[in-house]
């Protein structure tokens, strides 16, 4: 297994450099610091809330009103009404917390030498080292999930340790130190959802505590256990249930720990040709390098790629709540945006990699959270606030099952649920798990479609359109009634509402037809899928984004929610040649169009650039993609490899950068498994380990020159498929270890598996 570590070799001065641990359900940021050590610890239900909040009843009315003056053609008036008609429909989530900061102080200044911090992404481990007064310092931190523990252990090779152990945060209710223990309770800001922290020292020395501080002397290590309990989770045995591993020793919860979280990590790999040089180099001074060089580090790209994987895998495990917009790590009581799930493509980005980059495991918390906490109160938003069957969900939602418009008009988009549902069809098509699609996946689908047979109306073409919606979070330009130019956000049937309906539909009969299921449900949501209108192109040669050729306001937003059906879903492909190039032409206006008026451009935000990539490895522009890796680390990526484009940090920039990269290296989205279909020049050379494939195919390649020279192919079921290669390998001729020969005909190998099966070049 190949070592991937993060390494400094200064302090962090800032919590944005610090390096996260965590078992899914809580963790830490490690700060680093000499004279002391701060770990702001998260719990992901440390949750303020909201007054309890419903759909307004008379929601269904008002939209009706503004929806006609849309089908009326006119815009501006509806979308002006909307702003006054709408607004008590409206309503604001509170924000994910820090669980507060656990400080362990252990010099009188920060004065030392020799020091570094690492963060081993394989391991799951984050190291300070340093020496200071004759001694070598060695403190270690990790999040366990097998023993549900943060474990937090400091070493002297000859000088004995002082350290002082104590808990700050605001909404303390109480902190009391005993014994060898320490016990907070806090409160959240809104809703005074209560919690609390539990820290355990464990030390041959001596432990003394006073005024709710633990005072650690004569020793040369300690470990401190950290556990935390909510109310939310536990309710009033919350306080009880912060339980501390009994009768283990730090070294058998730090193997168990390694060999839990290697494991998920080890499942797969890439590997580019990198500079050796720079692998022994801090990360500042490998950033300043690339910025001032220019330097080709494929070491630093496959380190990007895999802390995306590694934030997924320590914020996303099975039994937990998913990753939010921070994963799980924050270090405000209100931060930006919440921190909470945003559903208009944040959320579901964070979750892009999840299969292809194998790990599927981790998906689960994703579909936990659809089917316990957004379906039956979208059921509930649906009913009251539309007067419709089925299940919506609008831009974002919360632990207290939030489903309801939130913020201003842009909330009025209703693509929460659908969306996705996606997520579940694409885990069916990867897995091909009938019990999964049965009893897990296949009420969603049905009932986030179900809802859109009942709010389109027809237009004066004769199309189901969808309204009022947006085209997240563009607006458009109109003449209003004085004809004066008016940005309009609200649009009947945008491109992105053709696009994730269609697919919704297309999804839920794919699915009803693989459970062998017809009723008057899937007859239905047939008839309406025929029923939508199709995509357009624009005179500029774009996908229109709108249901009309308007001229868009921000000419490089970063939201591309009109090429939704390139990527990430399919239904625009090479079978669809003049929509495709549409799209490419769609995708290079984003890249060049320049800065929006927000001062954020597709350049500058994170999971825009991943999304950028999905696209550009489908059109098979790997040169171009390899240009957006580059800006990504230029523009986005800060020394400890956190996506930091947008307010702070956004783990969707960096699971996008993953899935941009896997696109590039792997596709399977049109019947066929595509190897390096979208290869940039500068990777000629290169290899994975352990993709997956729609179909359930696990893959191993090689490639030289540009062209794949070694296959391994894993198949979970037996049958056919056919590999595609590289357009300039026509001919390869390829064979397996009992001598059998294999031709490339037309660029494709088509293998009938039994069983796993190796090709090399001939």
């Amino acid at each position: 297994m190949r070592e991937y570590k993060i390494f400094d070799n200064i302090p962090t001065k800032v919590w944005e450099d610090s390096y996260p641990v965590g078992n899914g359900r809580m963790g830490a940021t490690v700060m680093g610091h000499t004279d002391e050590e701060v770990l702001y610890l998260n719990e992901e239900t440390v949750w303020s809330s909201a007054p309890s909040v419903t759909a307004n009843p008379d929601m269904s009315e008002k939209l009706r009103t503004v929806r006609q003056l849309f089908v009326d053609g006119r815009e501006a008036e509806g979308d002006k009404l909307a702003k006054e008609f709408l607004k008590d429909c409206f309503t604001r989530i509170r924000s994910y917390e820090t669980a507060g900061q656990l400080k362990i102080s252990l010099h009188e200044n920060a004065s030392c030498r020799n020091y570094s911090r690492t963060l081993d992404l394989m391991r799951g481990v984050a190291t300070i080292e340093y020496d200071k007064n004759g001694s070598h310092y060695t403190r270690e931190c990790f999040a366990s999930h097998p023993d549900n523990v943060i474990a937090y252990r400091v070493t002297s090779s000859d000088a004995p340790i002082n350290a002082e152990i104590f808990y700050e945060r605001e909404k303390m209710l109480s902190v009391n130190a005993s014994g060898n223990e320490l016990f907070a309770v806090c409160k959240t800001v809104f809703g005074e959802h209560k919690f609390c922290v539990r820290a355990r020292v464990v030390t041959d020395g001596t432990v003394k505590c006073q005024n709710g501080v633990i005072f650690v002397s004569d020793t040369q290590s300690f470990t401190v256990y950290i556990n935390l309990a909510t109310e939310f989770r536990f309710g009033d045995k919350f306080e009880s249930s912060a339980l501390l591993p009994e009768g283990k020793s730090y070294e058998e919860i730090l193997s168990r720990h390694v060999e839990d979280f290697s494991a998920i990590m080890s499942r797969a790999d890439i590997s580019l040709p990198a500079i050796d040089e720079l692998e022994d180099i801090s990360m500042h001074d490998r950033f300043n390098v690339l910025k001032c060089n220019k330097l080709m580090d494929g070491g630093l790209i496959m380190l990007q790629w895999q802390v995306g994987r590694y934030i997924l895998a320590s914020s996303s495990r099975a039994g937990c709540l998913p990753a939010n917009l921070q994963g799980l790590w924050v270090n405000n009581l209100a931060n930006a945006w919440s921190a909470d799930y945003h559903t208009n493509i944040n959320l579901q980005a964070n979750y892009w990699p999840a299969e292809v980059a194998n790990l599927s495991d981790c998906h689960t918390a994703l579909f936990d959270y659809m089917n316990e906490y957004l379906f039956e109160p979208g059921k509930e938003t649906a009913k009251v606030g539309y007067n419709a069957r089925g299940c919506v969900v609008h831009h974002l939602s919360d632990i207290y099952k939030f489903t309801t418009p939130a913020d201003g008009l842009w909330g009025i988009w209703p693509h929460g649920a659908s969306w996705l549902s996606y997520h579940m069809w694409e885990h069916y098509l990867f897995t091909k798990d009938k019990e999964f699609l049965k009893n897990e996946a296949y009420d969603f689908l049905r009932e986030a479609a179900i809802f859109f047979v009942d709010t389109m109306v027809e237009n004066k073409d004769g199309y189901l359109v969808y309204g009022p919606s947006t085209s997240p979070e563009n607006r458009y330009w109109v003449k209003d009634e004085n004809g004066e130019n008016y940005a309009c956000y609200l649009t009947l049937s945008s491109t992105m509402d053709v696009g994730i309906i269609g697919g919704l539909f297309r999804n839920f009969l794919d699915a009803s037809e693989a459970l062998g299921i017809s009723d008057e449900t899937v007859s239905e949501i047939e008839n309406a899928y025929k029923r939508l209108p199709p995509f357009k192109v624009s005179s500029s040669g774009r996908i229109q984004e709108w249901t009309e050729d308007y001229e868009e306001t921000e000419k490089g937003h970063y939201h591309i929610s009109h090429s939704f059906a390139h990527y990430p879903d399919t239904a625009i492909g090479k079978g669809t040649p003049e929509l495709r190039e549409a799209i490419r032409k769609t995708i290079h206006g984003r890249i060049y169009g320049g800065n929006n008026a927000s001062g954020f451009s597709a350049l500058n935000v994170g999971w825009s650039l991943g999304w950028i990539m999905g696209h550009l490895a489908r059109l098979n522009e790997g040169n171009l993609l390899y240009d957006m890796v580059i800006n990504f680390l230029w523009n986005c990526s800060s020394p400890n490899l956190w996506d930091i484009s947008a307010k702070c940090w956004q783990i969707d920039g960096n699971m996008s950068f993953v899935s941009g990269v896997c696109e590039a290296l792997i596709q399977s989205h049109e019947g066929v498994i595509s190897l390096i279909p979208a290869l940039p020049d500068v990777w000629k050379d290169g290899s994975f380990r352990g993709l997956r494939a729609r179909g359930g195919y696990e893959l191993d390649i090689e490639w030289k020159d540009s062209e794949v020279v070694n296959i391994s192919i894993r198949p979970d079921f037996a049958g056919e498929v056919t590999l595609e290669l590289p357009a300039r390998q026509k001919c390869t001729t390829f064979c397996d270890g009992d001598g059998n020969v294999y031709n490339v005909t037309d660029g494709k190998i088509t293998l009938n598996l039994t069983a796993p099966v190796t090709l090399s070049v001939e």
